[in-house]
């Protein structure tokens, strides 16, 4: 009979050796955790190994000794990871949005510390800050000496903006949540261009041109042929709002304008052809055949508005080929419903894409252009005009003007 001792000996021994097969099973060796490289979690990015990412992307780990893992955190905050999927040779991880970076907090270690049961190790791996994003754009034709503010996100560790002409503005001002760049605008002559953004984290091009008050992109900037101020793109077909010149009313602005200027309207009022409530405009030969298969999401249509009243009431129909339509009402977004730009000039931009066919009656309710051929005529030609009416509150007063009545592409 064997003896006690050496049978309980045994059974140790068998235990000791289960438990160690089910360690080396899980690869559990005990040992502290190694990084072997950090991926996409995309399995045809798998092989581009990196060391830095943005906050919110979904990273795969692989190493060894992964298993047992205790906590993650990137540059010390805390990140959730499911461990039924984590494996002693891979984690996977989502960096967490909130992950401080080198604009919250300069001193950021761009470490990420992994702790297992069985030892802990610290990765180098940078947080990203997002690239700059631009927006809006004050004024796209904002005249020399004039303020102009740049809205965006990301807007951190700009290091410069460039203008038409390569121009470089060095000097401007940003606010601490990364969503504006304030600057000067400087003397460019003629000069037309996209606005460029280079940051730190990267660049970013305005979806525009700046100083495009004379080009081929104007339906009408309403200076006829003859005047000053700036190279004539007339168009007006003679009727319907106010034109002006005159830069004590709506300072800030080259050559003429058109003003709307009206008031006392009751509720639900549709007679857009009286009061000069409407900006009529002759067809304009602008695109060739190139161009009416393109999607409308890749054209806007763009404009400068100019407000002496606050706007709190009614509907400015714009109008492509009398059929798409779109229904700006800035004044629904406004704080307390009020729209004022405070006799400045503002730009406008409407993706060509948010015209809408009419529906029930309803000007701009209906479906929405897809392709340039919507709103344009067979040649190419644009033809465009605008409308003043009421719904369901009256307007006392209304009076704004408007300019440089453009279409560019954006994308």
């Amino acid at each position: 009979m064997m003896n006690i001792n050496i049978k309980w000996l045994l059974v140790g021994c068998f235990l000791a050796l289960s438990v160690l097969m089910a360690c080396n099973k899980n690869g559990d060796t005990g040992a502290p955790p190694i990084i072997e490289k950090i991926t996409l979690l995309d399995s045809t990015l798998k092989d581009s190994s990196f060391t830095k990412a943005l906050p919110g992307t979904l990273l795969l780990v692989t190493g060894q000794n992964l298993n047992g893992m205790l906590k993650v955190s990137f540059n010390d905050q805390a990140a959730y990871f499911n461990p039924a999927y984590s494996t002693s040779r891979h984690l996977i991880i989502t960096i967490p949005s909130n992950t401080p970076t080198e604009i919250t907090n300069p001193q950021v270690s761009n470490k990420i510390k992994f702790i297992t049961s069985h030892g802990q190790l610290e990765y180098s791996f940078i947080i990203q800050v997002p690239p700059p994003s631009i927006a809006t754009i004050s004024n796209e034709n904002a005249l020399a000496g004039d303020s102009v503010i740049i809205n965006g996100s990301s807007l951190f560790l700009i290091e410069k903006l460039l203008l038409p002409g390569n121009r470089q503005i060095t000097d401007f001002t940003t606010n601490p949540a990364g969503t504006r760049i304030g600057f000067v605008m400087p003397a460019i002559g003629d000069d037309t261009g996209r606005i460029t953004i280079i940051a730190k984290w990267g660049s970013t091009m305005s979806d525009g041109p700046m100083n495009d008050h004379q080009s081929g992109d104007l339906i009408s900037n309403l200076t006829n042929d003859g005047e000053s101020g700036e190279l004539p793109v007339f168009n007006w077909a003679w009727w319907g709002a106010v034109r002006s010149n005159d830069p004590a009313q709506f300072p800030g602005t080259r050559g003429s304008y058109l003003q709307s200027i009206f008031g006392g309207l009751g509720a639900n009022d549709p007679a857009w052809w009286t009061a000069n409530r409407a900006g009529n405009f002759t067809d304009v030969k602008m695109f060739g055949p190139e161009v009416p298969n393109m999607e409308a999401s890749k054209y806007a249509l763009k404009f400068e508005i100019n407000t002496k009243e606050v706007w709190t009431a009614g509907v400015l129909i714009l109008r492509f080929n009398d059929k798409y339509c779109y229904r700006y009402m800035p004044w629904q977004a406004a704080v307390n419903k009020q729209f004022d730009t405070r006799n400045q000039w503002q730009t406008v931009t409407v993706p060509l894409s948010q015209f809408k066919l009419t529906d029930n009656g309803i000007e701009g309710t209906g479906a929405s252009a897809l392709i340039m051929a919507d709103v344009l005529k067979p040649d190419g030609s644009v033809a465009f005009g605008y409308h003043f009416i009421t719904e369901a509150d009256p307007v006392d007063v209304f009076n704004a003007a408007f300019d440089n009545f453009r279409i560019v592409k954006i994308k």
